[in-house]
């Protein structure tokens, strides 16, 4: 009997040893760091110039280089994360794609100059598609997972489309700035065939940002215009009504940018130029907290923590819990400024993040949770 209880004991002594051990290295692997940086965006132009007669020509060559600048960052449907790059291919916008197992990046050229995208969601279950806004050429694009782009022009002249996310009517959801007077922003829908409806959001100066799909099934979004929170129904017997709720730090003019829903059944916006995350009920209840850095993007970490990234006062990646508490702030480094923005979790349970000024033309981020 002494023996098999010897046996016992040095069994479990050794499960809560290794155990113990896992533990450790899970801790000691949270916070690990693993950058990206995007491909050359930069090309050569040749020029000749002639005397009059047409003789003694000489031949120049410019090299002319853009920041790729990523913004928003999704996962696809392929298991890949999707990306938008406001100044990728030369100026003409791109989508990139990078493979969370090897680190490969693709990108796909946009087909009209300047069209800027920003927002990016993936769509409805089954279509193999991402959408993304196009904020300068007024569109809504949809790209398959093999490249293919369709795109689809927006009824509202310079709505300025920026945010978008997948609605739970199986829709897209997305915001238009309106930036030029007092003129008022919009809401759109776009359904996976195409048809686009636009709603009007109620106030005058109005810029509606980053959007996602709510605990309640209404679709929310961030408001720069205004220094608020608004929701518009997506179900019910109306649909497009908008609501919106004032950040309590609204006379400091917090720039509200990313929003999630969190794992507490709440709304976790991120406020980037008063350094403080907001908790919103879907009743509009506001608390917010202070934290590091000037957040943009948020998310639900895979630890059920909210996941930031850092873009004004330094750059970096923080965790913040459900009841306000910062549990860390991950340094970039300190010897160029790399403005993170977007994030969202990983098919590898990584949180991926976009860097605009990372690297020499942009570059991507992953960070471990634990």
């Amino acid at each position: 009997m002494l023996r098999q209880w010897q046996r016992v004991s040095v069994a479990f002594l050794a499960a809560l040893v290794a155990a113990l051990l896992t533990l450790a290295i899970a801790a000691a692997s949270a916070g690990t760091m693993t950058e990206y940086p995007l491909p050359a965006n930069s090309g050569t132009t040749t020029i000749t110039t002639c005397n009059s007669a047409g003789h003694h020509c000489t031949t120049t060559k410019s090299t002319s280089s853009y920041c790729s600048c990523p913004a928003t960052i999704a996962p696809g449907p392929d298991g890949k994360l999707w990306f938008t790059e406001t100044g990728g291919a030369l100026g003409y916008g791109a989508i990139g794609t990078i493979s969370p197992t090897s680190g490969a990046i693709t990108e796909y050229k946009l087909p009209t100059f300047n069209s800027i995208p920003v927002g990016i969601s993936v769509g409805p279950v089954g279509t193999a598609a991402l959408w993304f806004t196009e904020q300068s050429s007024n569109r809504i694009g949809r790209i398959t997972t093999t490249g293919s782009i369709i795109e689809f022009a927006l009824p509202v002249a310079g709505s300025q489309p920026r945010g978008i996310a997948l609605g739970s009517d199986g829709n897209l959801w997305f915001t238009e700035s309106r930036t030029s007077g007092t003129a008022t922003g919009y809401i759109g829908r776009i359904t996976p065939a195409g048809a686009i409806t636009e709603f009007a959001v109620p106030h005058a100066w109005s810029r509606p940002f980053l959007i996602t799909s709510g605990p309640d099934g209404n679709m929310w979004f961030s408001d720069e215009g205004t220094n608020s929170v608004g929701t518009i129904t997506v179900a019910g017997a109306v649909v497009g009504v908008v609501t919106e709720f004032t950040l309590p730090s609204a006379s400091a003019g917090p720039g509200p940018h990313g929003i999630t829903s969190g794992p507490d059944g709440n709304l976790w916006v991120a406020e980037a130029n008063t350094s403080m995350v907001a908790q919103v009920t879907t009743a509009g209840v506001i608390t917010e907290f202070g934290a590091p850095g000037g957040p943009a993007g948020i998310v639900t970490g895979p630890d059920k923590n909210l996941w930031f990234t850092e873009a004004t006062n330094t750059s970096g990646v923080g965790v913040m819990t459900t009841s306000g508490t910062v549990v860390n702030s991950f340094s970039l480094g300190t010897t160029q400024y790399k403005d993170p923005q977007g994030i969202t979790v990983g098919s590898d349970s990584r949180l991926w993040f976009t860097e605009e000024f990372g690297g020499t033309y942009g570059a991507i981020g992953a960070i471990t949770s634990s």
